[in-house]
């Protein structure tokens, strides 16, 4: 039941080929368009379930770009995937995104580190690409809004600061952050500083995610400024574990006014 779980990606075999299928509901929209943070989860997803084949190492996502077309939420969206460079301690994928009739949707790139795992490290999940179809997509949808069920807080929107408190519901099975739940956090400290200042329903459409450090504790909150003067500038966003007084993601974003 995380929140990561019920956004509505599912998965399945096609001619030998692991899709992840994502479904948008109301709840993963910002103004009828699908969330660039839920999007970052199918690319993390669809790149690292094929790379993470290794059961005595964490296959870590370590920077994730994205761009996406700001347009109106097609029925379904698809994935298909494509290694880039797969080596011993680091790997990187492109994962393509488009509509159920072919229509491109967005792109995105993520790269990946592989740590051992160590005594006392939380058990593993058997995510293998043959058990991703009967593994996700298990969970009931989301009842409220992406940001409500995630608990961010509006700290202060006009500077893009927002928080969230590192709920069980919202860490990955390592026991930190979830990949996708930090971009969402910065994606919600861009889309309130730019809308805010300018005025203007707003959706983000790029992302570029550095993660520096694991978030085990929390509060993370957002540090963030405007890099330029129009509401398309782009926004850099820190997220910072408040427990560890520490950078753990750097965000470069751009929202648009809504078409």
């Amino acid at each position: 039941m995380s929140v990561p779980g019920r956004l509505g990606a599912t998965a399945h075999y096609d001619d030998g080929e692991l899709v992840l299928e994502l479904t948008p509901q109301d709840a993963t929209l910002q103004h009828g368009v699908v969330r660039a943070s839920v999007l970052s989860f199918v690319v993390d997803a669809a790149a690292g379930i094929v790379l993470d084949q290794d059961p005595d190492a964490w296959t870590l996502t370590t920077d994730l770009s994205l761009r996406i077309r700001p347009v109106p939420a097609p029925e379904v969206i698809r994935s298909s995937s494509r290694v880039l460079r797969e080596g011993g301690r680091s790997s990187s994928c492109l994962v393509e995104l488009v509509s159920g009739d072919g229509s491109p949707v967005g792109a995105g790139v993520a790269g990946f580190a592989r740590v051992q795992r160590r005594p006392g490290d939380p058990p593993k999940p058997p995510m293998t690409p043959e058990r991703a179809p009967e593994l996700l997509g298990r969970g009931e949808l989301l009842g409220r809004p992406l940001r409500e069920e995630a608990g961010i807080e509006v700290v202060d929107p006009l500077e893009g600061v927002v928080q969230v408190s590192v709920t069980p519901e919202l860490r990955n099975p390592a026991g930190t952050l979830q990949g996708a739940m930090v971009a969402l956090l910065a994606e919600a400290a861009a889309e309130d500083l730019v809308a805010t200042r300018f005025e203007s329903p707003v959706v983000v459409v790029d992302l570029d995610v550095r993660y520096l450090a694991q978030a085990q504790v929390g509060p993370v909150r957002t540090r963030s400024r405007l890099l330029g003067d129009g509401p398309d500038a782009p926004v850099q966003v820190e997220l910072v574990d408040n427990a560890a007084d520490r950078v753990t993601t750097l965000v470069y974003a751009r929202a648009v006014p809504v078409p």
